[in-house]
């Protein structure tokens, strides 16, 4: 607990953390408007590769938080910076909704139907045969195999839905190429969403509702690491998973009191 008195710099995922299938989860807003009182850094760090920061504000606002493009980090945006870094105008085949192809659009890449270096995978709800074929056809040809995050499902208030990690199988399935997935549990991730920010991780904090994705990924990069309860993952799963957070908390409002 001292060393999240002590942090200066907070990381959040948002779906289970900040938002829900229903709106804000209690207690949010409370503790960004007490990390910003602080002048703590803050960043949304999300493995859902949806939608883009314009569209995560607009969705964060209709649930009562305030929020600022330079503090939201997606899957996507990841992606897009590990595909164009160390290349120039990478050409790239991507499946996903506009964020993804924005994303890939504003680091560089061009789009490239025929012969890509790179096929690049996002979530998305309208899934289309066609361009998972092409998607198969360009990998078994060579072309490297990216996905933006692992999660094989994604929630929705009807209940799961297929996610990036289970169409992503698929993908594997037909061609035998695993895809190197960009979002958590990849530190690499976390690293890149400090390097945004401009610190390291000595007082950095990653707050996440799902042990195999945020926790790991944050524990890997040096961050203290929190479990919050209020998404996925129950206090019954904390004791049989394979890496521990520092600590568990109902929600963000118990963290409150400690900023």
């Amino acid at each position: 607990m001292e060393r999240l008195r002590e942090a200066t710099t907070w990381l959040c995922d948002m779906d289970g953390v900040l938002v829900g299938p229903a709106g804000l989860i209690p207690g949010a807003d409370a503790f960004v408007e007490r990390v910003r009182e602080r002048g703590y850094g803050l960043q949304v760090v999300t493995n859902n590769s949806l939608f883009t920061p314009e569209e995560i504000i607009e969705r964060m606002a209709r649930a009562g938080l305030s929020m600022r493009s330079e503090e939201i980090w997606t899957s996507a945006l990841a992606a897009a910076s590990y595909v164009a870094e160390g290349t120039d105008s990478p050409r790239v085949f991507a499946i996903g909704r506009p964020a993804i192809h924005r994303a890939l659009e504003d680091a560089g890449c061009i789009r490239d139907v025929r012969a890509p270096d790179v096929v690049v995978l996002a979530e998305t709800r309208d899934y289309d045969f066609d361009e998972f074929a092409r998607a198969v056809q360009l990998i078994d040809r060579g072309a490297a195999f990216v996905a933006t995050n692992p999660e094989p499902t994604s929630p929705t208030l009807d209940g799961p839905v297929p996610g990036c990690g289970a169409m992503a199988a698929l993908i594997e399935r037909a061609t035998g190429v695993a895809p190197y997935v960009v979002g958590k549990p990849n530190p690499a991730m976390i690293r890149s969403g400090l390097a945004r920010l401009g610190v390291d991780t000595a007082r950095a904090v990653l707050v996440g509702d799902r042990i195999e994705t945020d926790v790991v990924a944050g524990a890997a990069a040096g961050l203290t690491t929190v479990l919050v309860l209020s998404g996925v993952t129950t206090l019954e799963e904390v004791g049989q998973a394979v890496a521990v957070p520092d600590v568990v908390v109902g929600s963000l409002a118990e963290l409150i009191s400690l900023l």
